[in-house]
């Protein structure tokens, strides 16, 4: 249709409706039905700025994009034991799917976003130890021992990464290079800014495994396609299903439980502020505001009810 019909009152409500529903007919997502409704209102208002437009037609209806939950929901939130069972399944699937294993480490060990864990280089991690055969400290425990020790009991440290770009999938119409995927900055961040984080032992050993058994792309990238080139999110989002599957029972797979690999990432926030860390600490490792994480994992911070009822109870006499 031509730009002038959306002058019609009728015409833009159906357009809002549309964006309401998915393809398959079912209702679309809040936040997807607000960024969708978000590109319209910006395209309409551009066709007023280049005057094909007299007025932006949205501002003139009364139309509200349904609510986005503003919290996480506690359900899809496992525990350290559920996480564990789905990371030893990814093994139990094969080769292929242990490639796999460290990357989820990252989102849960690391609270990284999965483009960020995607991005994530062997010259930006430190991976520590110690020798438990001849007692050296080790700054790398990747790199093979020299002489008679070959450190092969190691106690792992704590290290750290330091996240310096993302790869979200963009689409190959959208990207500079034609690629599939946009090499860009941290989100919410400068270009060139990063984000160190300390990550555990548990992580240290997962990430130091997967050197040893898969090595790192010829760019120092951890985790990549079958072929090379940038992890698809297809990959180990199909990985995670079947790993899901194999771990849970079948009511938790019905669940919303851990249902996305990007849960693993509240998984840390909840466990992070459940154990007491400050809600600054936890801001910065995950790169949120403080406003942005109370708001976000409010419903995800256990214990505060019993307090909260004595100190009422004891207000009241």
């Amino acid at each position: 249709m031509r730009v002038s019909e959306l002058e019609n009152h009728d015409t833009v409500r159906k357009v809002l409706d549309g964006i309401c529903v998915r393809l398959d007919g079912k209702p679309a997502a809040a936040s997807t039905v607000r960024r969708k409704r978000a590109i319209f209102y910006n395209a309409l208002g551009y066709a007023v700025a280049v005057g094909r437009l007299e007025a932006n037609p949205i501002d003139r209806m009364q139309w509200t994009a349904p609510e986005v939950a503003s919290s996480v929901d506690r359900r899809v939130v496992a525990n350290p034991v559920q996480v564990a069972a789905i990371l030893e399944a990814v093994t139990a699937l094969g080769d292929r799917a242990d490639r796999m294993k460290a990357f989820f480490g990252c989102l849960y060990y690391a609270g990284t976003r999965p483009s960020e864990a995607a991005g994530l280089r062997r010259h930006d991690c430190q991976l520590p130890g110690r020798c438990l055969d001849c007692g050296e400290r080790l700054a790398d425990v990747t790199v093979s021992g020299i002489g008679p020790c070959q450190h092969e009991k190691i106690e792992y440290g704590w290290g750290r990464i330091t996240l310096a770009e993302t790869a979200p999938r963009a689409g190959t119409a959208w990207t500079d290079d034609g690629q599939p995927h946009e090499r860009r900055g941290l989100k919410h961040r400068a270009r060139t800014d990063t984000r160190p984080v300390p990550i555990p032992p548990r992580l240290v050993e997962l990430l130091a495994a997967h050197v040893r058994s898969h090595g790192v792309a010829a760019d120092g990238r951890f985790f990549r396609g079958l072929h090379g080139g940038p992890l698809s999110e297809s990959v180990y989002d199909r990985w995670w299903k079947l790993a899901r599957k194999k771990a849970f029972t079948p009511a938790q797979v019905a669940s919303p439980l851990a249902r996305r690999p990007y849960d693993l990432r509240h998984a840390a926030a909840s466990l992070w502020l459940n154990a007491g860390v400050t809600a600054t600490e936890v801001a910065r490792r995950l790169g949120h505001s403080v406003a942005v994480l109370l708001r976000v994992y409010a419903n995800c911070i256990d214990g505060e009810e019993g307090g909260a009822n004595d100190r009422i109870g004891n207000a009241l006499g």
